[in-house]
């Protein structure tokens, strides 16, 4: 439906209706003037599935929140600014979640519960910060901290992902190059070989066994590997699997040290943010076990709040748990002394930022040689087991 509010000013959705006049008697008692409404016309029940469930971004989140502070800190009225998010979003599946959350606000649900009706796009810590603006006032304040939040969280991502794409495209090509010498150019020089009876060394043998198995037998390799992957997919199930493999990531050297960083770095911002909202410290790390992503730390959380229920202080419990390192325990420590907890946690969030960053950059330094050098050796290694023999042919027939 198109519809204008008391002011004039034009608001778009979608309702639930057996006929176009029940929807437009429902706009009315909305205190909304209907302009038009129209059929949705399904050609296939799959059709709004398949659009609903199309990907939101983090980018796109992170912009919509940033026009959501901007537009309400210049006083516009909540439905208004919704309807003026969703015409701004070119993401159609953002679109439409933003007019519903327009259409439950116009009949009278608060904001939270509004957006807590879209879980696949906004998470419980978005929600609960939502909430605690509304309760306490401060919307305003918790919209900023909000869109701060996420975007160092895509900023993070972005690095890390930045920093494995070239690994994972040399990978890709070496699998692809592999394969193809093993199935279509092995097998040539094998029957060259077997032409002139050369004498075959070890590097050339294995070589030639390995395409023979790839060509005759890959049915075979193809079924092992997709018995290994359901294997390891079974072992690593959640939660306990998750649990497993953030455990192996950080015990990783370089990467290990990195993902630390990355979750303690994530800790911090997130509960600074959650308890500047004035949200009580256990309730907050409720929210952070929620939506930290990492199992080894949230295990860790749930000792923690437990201890902290029973009088302890965050950081007397923070010292048993080996997820945490010792600055941000120490910040924490001082943070409770001062009653500047927040500001702490931020500040310590903003260096290891810096950290994180410095060592993203170190780390694509390191892996850029280090992948030269596979190439090469593995380009040596065919080169070794393609010719040696050829050259061995070629010492023979000079001595004869």
């Amino acid at each position: 439906y198109r519809a204008r509010d008391q002011r004039g000013i034009l608001v778009t959705g979608h309702l639930e209706g057996l006929a176009s006049e029940i929807i437009k008697g429902v706009l009315s008692e909305q205190g909304l003037i209907p302009l038009s409404v129209k059929l949705v016309q399904r050609k296939s029940e799959w059709i709004p599935q398949i659009r609903f469930f199309k990907k939101v971004k983090d980018e796109e989140i992170v912009l919509m929140t940033r026009q959501f502070y901007t537009l309400f800190k210049a006083g516009m009225s909540m439905e208004s600014l919704l309807g003026t998010l969703s015409r701004q979003t070119k993401n159609k599946t953002l679109q439409e979640t933003l007019q519903r959350i327009q259409t439950d606000i116009s009949q009278g649900s608060t904001l939270a519960k509004a957006f807590a009706k879209h879980p696949k796009i906004f998470n419980d810590l978005y929600i609960s910060m939502l909430q605690a603006g509304e309760e306490a006032g401060i919307l305003e304040m918790v919209l900023k901290n909000l869109a701060e939040l996420l975007q160092k969280e895509v900023e993070i991502k972005a690095g890390v992902k930045s920093a494995t794409l070239y690994p994972k495209i040399v990978i890709v090509v070496l699998t692809v190059a592999i394969t193809v010498m093993l199935t279509w150019v092995i097998p040539e020089f094998a029957k060259f070989y077997a032409h002139y009876k050369a004498t075959l060394p070890l590097p050339t043998r294995i070589l030639l066994g390995m395409s023979h198995i790839l060509r005759y037998y890959g049915w075979i390799v193809a079924l092992i590997g997709i018995g290994i992957y359901l294997i390891l997919h079974r072992y690593y199930q959640p939660p306990r699997g998750k649990f497993r493999i953030d455990q192996f990531r950080w015990n990783l050297p370089v990467f290990g040290s990195l993902s630390q960083k990355i979750a303690n770095s994530r800790f911090a911002y997130i509960l600074a943010a959650l308890y500047q909202s004035g949200l009580s410290i256990t309730k907050s790390l409720g929210l952070v076990e929620k939506v930290i992503d990492n199992e080894v730390m949230a295990k860790d959380m749930r000792l923690i709040r437990a201890q902290i229920e029973k009088g302890q202080s965050i950081a007397e419990s923070m010292r048993g748990a080996t997820s945490f390192t010792p600055m941000l325990i120490e910040a924490t420590a001082i943070g409770e002394k001062t009653g500047s907890l927040d500001d702490m946690l931020h500040s310590l969030g903003e260096h290891y930022d810096i950290e994180i960053h410095h060592m993203i950059k170190n780390l694509t330094t390191l892996l850029e040689p280090l992948l030269l050098v596979l190439i090469f050796g593995m380009v040596a290694l065919f080169a070794l087991a393609i010719f040696l023999p050829i050259w061995n042919l070629s010492g023979a027939v000079m001595h004869s």
